[in-house]
């Protein structure tokens, strides 16, 4: 029912906006999915801003005014439940899908153990879908231009390293012929960020590591979209 809710508060406030948007605009990320926003006279976003599948559907979803994200956004899985949602507006997680946090692996950097074992985890304003999809996309890119060959599938960790104020960087780190690989990924989409809540605890940030474990698959069959799936 909740789920329900949401996506009915949301389908609703998205189309209040976009009756107002000034001009709306749709670009491509490298993984295929699309971007759809909306910008006022003064060409800055403002409106419902929208990242989407080729099938229409929906990974993310708010609003922006002047180029600031405001009020409720939105992530979902691909299997269309919601991963997440948070309100810029109280600078607060509203709600969180444990089950699929559950399944990663997240490091607070401290040597405090109270704050070790209570501070809040690290949060992509993403699902971890699109994380793993956009992450893995870079990757395979960067491995196809070295080895145009690559074939089967690989097994990574895909890890982001977040400082106190929510900057990110990001690597994956695998095998090849048993030597380990750490490979720096760059995720420079135009007109699209993953923003990420800092892990916190009693007032304080912390900086933090958050990994997911992936599988790439270089078999290439026509017709076949890309895929890269979690592995547990």
């Amino acid at each position: 029912m909740k789920t329900k809710f949401y996506l009915s508060a949301l389908a609703l406030f998205a189309g209040l906006h976009l009756c107002s948007a000034q001009e709306q605009k749709t670009t491509s990320l490298s993984d295929a999915t699309k971007v759809v926003y909306a910008m006022n006279d003064a060409k800055k976003l403002d409106g419902v801003y929208s990242v989407m599948k080729d099938d229409d559907k929906v990974l993310l979803r708010g609003v922006y005014k002047d180029n600031t994200r405001t009020g409720n956004w939105y992530a979902f899985n691909d299997n269309g439940k919601v991963f997440l949602r948070y309100n810029y507006d109280l600078n607060k997680l509203v709600y969180l899908d444990t089950l699929s946090i559950n399944r990663l692996s997240v490091n607070v950097d401290t040597t405090d153990p109270t704050a070790k074992e209570k501070a809040s985890i690290p949060v992509p304003i993403a699902s971890i879908d699109q994380y793993i999809s956009l992450l893995g996309t870079e990757l395979k890119r960067m491995i196809l231009k070295e080895n145009r060959n690559a074939d089967g599938t690989l097994d990574v960790d895909l890890t982001t390293n977040i400082d106190k104020k929510g900057k990110a960087n990001y690597e994956a780190t695998y095998f090849a012929d048993g030597l380990k690989v750490v490979k720096r990924l760059v995720i420079a989409e135009k007109g699209f960020d993953i923003d990420w809540i800092p892990s916190s605890y009693n007032g304080q940030n912390y900086a933090s590591t958050f990994t997911v474990k992936a599988r790439i698959d270089f078999t290439q069959k026509p017709g076949i979209k890309q895929r890269f799936i979690w592995v547990y």
